[in-house]
């Protein structure tokens, strides 16, 4: 069944459940999936397990990652690098710290968040997210902050898998996602139980769904 990606999406539901029972234990859970899956897939997996991992959060990750074969480790690790850059100016600024000590990369956006005095760093025309993080770093609760910031990284995942019905890109998706619950079931145990049973509703709801939309497709 290697690379069968409509068998191995029927079976997220189980794999999630799996999760919940094994507490929350990402690599076994990524184990699995590596055992359905051929080593082109494998390497991808690699890729976002290595980008889930702060120590590689660097220059030279985020330049490698954009010369990946995948458009869903390309896009997703763009927006990630967005992003952090943004957060990190945010924090920086509170601390009264230069932003430019604490981004990652030399590009129109890490300029901008260099030069700018504004309040929001005046990102509206360079970044489609300026004005929700602008809203999520002015909460007060830190707490809550990162469940916004982690929500959006749920809804970027969910977008790059549009329009894709079985491969890899819903694999990928569905590996950042249960990451993010796992890192909740640390941070907080509710907020944690309440994004499991987000992403098990998802990927029972979404199966149907996608088979459907795959067929309508190919029979066009």
């Amino acid at each position: 069944m290697m690379n069968n990606y409509e068998f191995i999406i029927a079976g997220l539901p189980q794999l999630a459940l799996d999760f919940q029972s094994g507490s929350f234990d990402l690599e076994q859970l990524t184990g699995s999936l590596k055992e359905m899956l051929g080593k082109k897939d494998n390497r991808l997996l690699d890729w976002l397990t290595r980008g889930l991992e702060g120590k590689y959060m660097n220059v030279h990750f985020y330049s490698a990652a954009q010369k990946c074969n995948n458009s869903f480790i390309r896009d997703y690790f763009s927006f990630d690098q967005e992003i952090r850059n943004i957060i990190a100016a945010y924090m920086a600024r509170s601390y009264g710290n230069s932003p430019g000590d604490h981004l990652v990369g030399d590009n129109d956006l890490t300029r901008q968040l260099v030069q700018s005095r504004a309040e929001d760093f005046k990102l509206e025309f360079i970044s489609e997210y300026a004005a929700v993080l602008n809203r999520i770093m002015q909460l007060k609760d830190p707490l809550e902050r990162e469940q916004k910031i982690d929500s959006l990284r749920w809804e970027k995942a969910s977008e790059l898998c549009t329009f894709h019905y079985f491969d890899i890109h819903v694999i990928l998706a569905f590996l950042l996602k249960t990451s993010l619950v796992a890192r909740w079931a640390r941070l907080d145990k509710e907020t944690g139980t309440r994004m499991f049973r987000e992403l098990v509703d998802e990927v029972k709801g979404t199966y149907k769904a996608r088979k459907n939309n795959y067929a309508n497709t190919n029979h066009r």
